[in-house]
């Protein structure tokens, strides 16, 4: 019995040696980045420090009651392999898309957010 229990925990130790794992992620397009973010204050950032500071947004949204939406948006990929020693091998690539939106009225900014989609 012992011998038994003693040969399974080997077999699960050795076959977690097996599996491999190596994921790389790299920038597709970065305009922004979270100490951007954090500098952004409600009320007192105007629309000159903005563009200033983030270059242009990818759209600009104008409401009939003057608010605007400037939308940034930054892209990865994350590419990952996984794998058994010589038996399979998985590789998985995932975007990620994170969009900042930044909310004016009366060319102050009033508020924004973050948004991120994974494919």
């Amino acid at each position: 019995m012992i011998k038994k229990t003693l040969l399974l925990v080997m077999s699960i130790v050795l076959t977690g040696c097996l599996v491999t794992v190596d994921s790389d992620s790299r920038p597709l397009q970065t305009v922004w980045n979270e100490a951007d973010v954090s500098r952004l204050q409600l009320g007192e950032s105007n629309l000159d420090w903005v563009s200033t500071s983030f270059g242009n947004p990818i759209t600009k949204l104008t409401y009939a009651d003057g608010m605007e939406i400037w939308n940034y948006r930054n892209r990865s990929e994350k590419d990952t392999k996984a794998g058994l020693f010589l038996v399979f091998s998985v590789d998985i690539e995932e975007e990620r898309t994170e969009t900042l939106s930044i909310e004016f009225i009366d060319g102050l900014v009033t508020n924004y957010c973050i948004e991120e989609d994974r494919f």
